[in-house]
């Protein structure tokens, strides 16, 4: 098996630098190592070239002349790698992927007696040792795509799944050139999600979870839960799961009687405490991800832009 690994980045010199190194260390290293740089201005390029990555034959480094967030940047990963000739599957994964050293070599060997299995993940640890349950879920309803954390008892052996981040989730390139690749104009947030559904009929996901990555995220999805934190991001995730649902609902009926509840839910919580000083940023974000999705407008909002502080 030769594999490409895809590492989309944006003024993360420091970070990406830590997980190219992990790649290049892997047990059974990529053949290609795909870095999209989403036209970073904090001297990534130097950073990488100081290294001496840039001039390494595995690297493949595309410095975009644009921030296409990182759904585009998962695109023209995708786009690059089911290209060569020479990889036959493909990871992808943000700055933020730390794999472990044989995190590639416990998924080949899985695949190695599972050759039917096409889609494969490991598990995902956030930074303080805390098991990140919501990067591999199950969806409790295929109208709405509700989804349930798979539980960290599981984690004591392999299982199946159905949605994926693109966090460390390993593929073959056949299921790429089969659905395509991940929506470009989400930007951010949801693409995995999508893709996740529409690769599902392909191939069931099933997490080897002795493959370990430490996600470095700034903010681990996982404290999301608890307290309200405005980010810019959040109606990208709305519009985008809307629109995924538009396209790929199981049954209209429930995804119209969900949205319903939905808005309901939402105007009850925000009589309470819970977005208390950011009323009007929530409700701008609701009602424009809404409005958007029903005629899939895609792209960014300039209501919400990439690092807007509210």
């Amino acid at each position: 098996m030769q594999y490409g690994a895809v590492v989309v980045t944006f003024n993360r010199k420091k970070l990406l630098l830590e997980s190219i190194t992990a790649l290049m260390n892997q047990t059974v290293p990529p053949t290609k190592i795909i870095i999209i740089d989403n036209h970073s201005t904090d001297g990534t390029r130097a950073a990488l070239e100081h290294q001496g990555i840039l001039t390494n034959s595995q690297v493949d480094y595309r410095h975009l002349d644009q921030n296409i967030g990182g759904a585009g940047g998962f695109a023209r990963g995708m786009q690059i790698a089911q290209a060569d000739p020479n990889l036959d599957w493909v990871s992808l994964s943000d700055d933020d992927a730390i794999f472990e050293a044989d995190y590639f070599e416990k998924l080949i060997a899985y695949h190695s007696t599972h050759p039917n299995r096409q889609i494969l993940t490991g598990s995902v640890y956030v930074e303080d040792g805390r098991l990140q349950v919501d990067q591999r879920n199950r969806f409790t309803s295929w109208s709405t795509f509700r989804t349930q954390a798979v539980p960290e008892a599981a984690y004591t052996g392999n299982f199946e799944f159905d949605q994926y981040t693109f966090c460390g989730v390993f593929m073959s390139l056949a299921i790429v050139k089969q659905v395509g690749v991940a929506d470009a104009g989400f930007f951010i947030w949801w693409d995995d999600c999508e893709y996740a559904v529409r690769t599902a009929k392909l191939s069931k996901p099933v997490n080897v979870s002795a493959a370990k990555l430490i996600h470095k995220t700034y903010l681990p999805s996982l404290d999301l839960k608890t307290s309200f934190i405005p980010d810019w991001r959040l109606y990208y995730g709305l519009r985008n799961r809307f629109i995924t649902i538009k396209r790929w609902r199981a049954n209209p009926v429930v995804s119209l009687a969900w949205l319903s509840y939905f808005y309901a839910r939402l105007l009850f919580k925000l009589c309470g405490p819970f977005y208390r000083g950011y009323r009007k940023m929530v409700i701008k974000a609701y009602t424009q991800a809404l409005r958007d999705a029903a005629i899939e407008k895609e792209g960014l909002n300039p209501n919400f832009m990439p690092g807007q502080k509210f």
